[in-house]
This record gives structure tokens, C-alpha cells and sequence, in this order.
């Protein structure tokens, strides 16, 4: 099969989409298949990674135009340059708009939900407004439903009356040892097993900002908080961000952190956090659930989804004091977070691994692609 993927950002990043493109259609091009992902970007350009072809076109700047500009561009390049064709895979509703014309030209087409885009607070009320008829728009336009969560999946059928099939976010099962070395954790300071972290973009939606008010609040005894991520796009909270972790020594920016450095902030870390009032199915939750981490996650659906009612410390969204309540915890109570780390692993195991997904996946698209 020949499949396109129509819908992400540089895949290169750190974003939840980009990673699941990443392995996805790398793991597709391992198992025979062809795949091509169309990147929105700043530029124009086309690279190999893997096998995969990325190819990047360029966008307007406005946070609303671009997904669908990029969606309609990918769209016509895929029905008039690319040959062979089997599926188009589109991510998110904006870049779906667009899979008529794909139905016109013969070829197949589903979109995947990566949760509720109007919900994202980038957006301003009117953009919110307009993302979610085009969702309600395109949850009827598209006959090929997948969403990365079952909170997702019956969301559209509560909502919209349609059918959606459920293929989750996934992540490799870390190796024993580390593959490379790293030495982040020298370079910032931190001790093993003596640090909080929170991993992922640097956006409102995930409260990063209560987490931090939370975390100095908190009697965090020695303990630290490390905050790798970043927001190129939303500067603007992002230093406001440092300004609100100002003075405090015990809170570390890394910024975006890839590879062995990723790595090693996930084996060090005493547990991982994820405050967010908004997600699809976090695969940097999965990525720490794999690496035994406890967690502290904000009480929301997609969360509940993969964590156990009694294997994690739970908090309200956006409540600051629940947060600085469960930092405390943590630090009193470490016999109970250890009764969570073999727990999270063996979920991730039997349930969340990209080997099974992607071979879930196939065993989908297979049933709708073109040969």
C-alpha cells in the first residue's frame, strides 16, 4: 500500500501528531508498505527520513488558515503528482475538508481525530466557534472515521450520530540500558530520583503555568521541577512561563529535549506530570507509563483511559492547590508510588506498543485502501 498522511507539522517535533506520524509511517515502510507525510511548515521542501518521503509546504501564518490551506495543497499535489495512491490518512478536522476531492479522483481517504482542535485555547472564541462546525462538517463528510482515544469515539457518537473506530496513540518499550549517554542531568544540576517532570509543548491547554504555581506552593523538600518543552509559536507564554518560575532555584527549563537527553530527564525522573485540560491520548503519558513513572494527571477522560482510578494521583484541571496537595503526597508517600510503576509499565506493554498498533492499523486501512 501506498498511504498519505495530510495534517502535520514538522515531523521532526516533539508534537503529539508529529510523533505519531514518525513511527506510524516509518514502521509502514519497515513492513513493505510506501508512505508520504505532508508537513506544514514556514518553507517549501521535500526530505527522505527512514524511507518515508516528508514533504513541507509552506502556510499562512494565521493559527486558523493554515491547516486547511496545507490540506487543500497536499491534497491536489497527492491527486495530480502522486502515483499509486492508496489511502489518504488525514489528521484533525481542518485538513480533512478537503477529502472530497480526494473521493472524486478515486481514492480512498479517513480522518483521524488527535482531539477536539476548538477546545484549544490558541484559539480565539470566534476561531473556536468555526473549528467546531467545520468538526460537526467533517465528522459527516468523511466515511472513514479513527480517533487515538475511546473518549474520542464516543464523543462523535454522542454527538454526531456517526461510527468511529478507536486506534491509539503507541510508543516503543524502553531497552534495559540507555541506547546513547547523555549528560542533562549534570548539565542542569539534577539528581536521579529527585525531580518532578512535566514533558511537552509549552501550551496553556496543559497547564504548565498551574503546574509550576503548584509546584512552589508546595513543600517540595529538595525536590525539583523540570519542564522540558517549548512554544516557538506562543513566545509570549513561554516567558511568562520563566517569569512566574522566577527566583525559584528548585524549577529547571530544559527546553525541548530529544533523543538520549529525553531519555534520561524519563529514567531520572521521580514522576511524571500531566496537568492538562486537554488531550487526546498523551503519548508522552505512555512514554513515562513505560518507563515505570508514576504520574500526576489532571482527572479528564482521555487520562482516565489509561490510568487506573487508584494508580496515579489525580487533580481537578486547573486547580493549583489539588496539584501542590499531590506534589506533597508524592514526596510522603513513596512506598505507594511504587506500588503504580509496575502497574503503568505492564499497561503500556500489553496494550499501547507501536508493533501492535501499526499492525492494528494495517489490519483497518486494508479493509478501505485502494490496491
Amino acid at each position: 500500500m501506498k498511504i498519505v498522511f495530510i495534517g502535520s507539522r514538522d515531523i521532526h517535533l516533539l508534537g503529539g501528531i508529529e510523533n505519531y506520524m514518525y513511527n506510524l509511517s516509518t514502521r509502514l515502510v519497515r513492513m513493505g508498505h510506501e508512505a508520504v507525510v505532508y508537513c506544514e511548515s514556514d518553507h517549501n521542501a521535500t526530505e527522505n527520513v527512514e524511507g518515508v518521503k516528508v514533504i513541507y509546504m509552506k502556510g499562512p501564518r494565521s493559527n486558523l488558515l493554515c491547516k486547511p490551506v496545507v490540506g487543500l495543497k497536499a491534497t491536489l499535489r497527492t491527486v495530480f503528482r502522486e502515483k499509486g495512491v492508496s489511502l489518504i490518512h488525514y489528521n484533525a478536522w481542518p485538513a480533512s475538508l478537503w477529502s472530497w476531492i480526494a473521493t472524486i479522483a478515486g481514492i480512498p481517504s479517513l480522518m483521524m481525530g488527535h482531539g477536539h482542535e476548538w477546545q484549544r485555547s490558541k484559539y480565539s472564541p470566534r476561531q473556536q466557534k468555526i473549528l467546531k462546525v467545520m468538526e460537526r462538517y467533517t465528522a459527516h463528510s468523511n466515511r472513514h472515521l479513527l480517533m487515538c482515544s475511546d473518549a474520542q469515539t464516543r464523543y462523535f457518537a454522542e454527538h454526531y450520530k456517526v461510527e468511529a473506530y478507536t486506534m491509539p496513540t503507541a510508543v516503543d518499550l524502553p531497552a534495559a540500558e540507555p541506547a546513547s549517554q547523555s549528560d542533562i542531568l549534570q548539565r542542569y544540576g539534577l539528581e536521579n530520583g529527585k525531580y518532578f517532570l512535566y514533558m511537552g509543548r509549552l501550551v496553556q491547554d496543559k497547564n504548565p503555568d498551574k503546574l509550576i504555581r503548584g509546584f512552589k506552593a508546595a513543600s517540595h523538600q529538595g525536590y525539583r521541577l523540570v519542564i522540558a518543552g517549548s512554544n516557538d509559536a506562543m513566545p509570549q507564554y513561554v516567558s511568562f512561563l520563566h517569569d512566574l518560575a522566577a527566583g525559584e532555584e528548585d524549577i529547571v527549563f530544559t527546553g525541548a529535549v530529544y533523543g538520549a537527553d529525553k531519555e534520561a530527564l524519563l529514567r531520572g525522573a521521580y514522576m511524571f506530570c500531566l496537568p492538562s485540560t486537554i488531550e487526546g491520548l498523551s503519548i508522552v503519558l505512555l512514554e513515562a507509563m513505560s518507563y515505570r513513572l508514576p504520574v500526576l494527571a489532571s482527572d479528564i477522560e482521555a487520562n482516565r483511559e489509561v490510568l487506573e482510578k487508584d494508580k496515579a494521583l489525580w487533580v481537578r484541571p486547573e486547580n493549583v492547590m489539588d496539584i501542590k496537595d499531590s506534589v506533597e503526597r508524592a514526596i510522603a508517600s513513596p512506598s505507594l508510588l511504587e506500588s503504580f510503576r509496575e502497574y503503568n509499565y505492564r499497561k503500556v506493554a500489553d496494550r499501547y506498543t507501536w508493533d501492535r498498533v501499526t499492525q492494528r492499523y494495517v489490519g483497518y486501512v486494508s479493509k478501505i485502501a485502494k490496491f
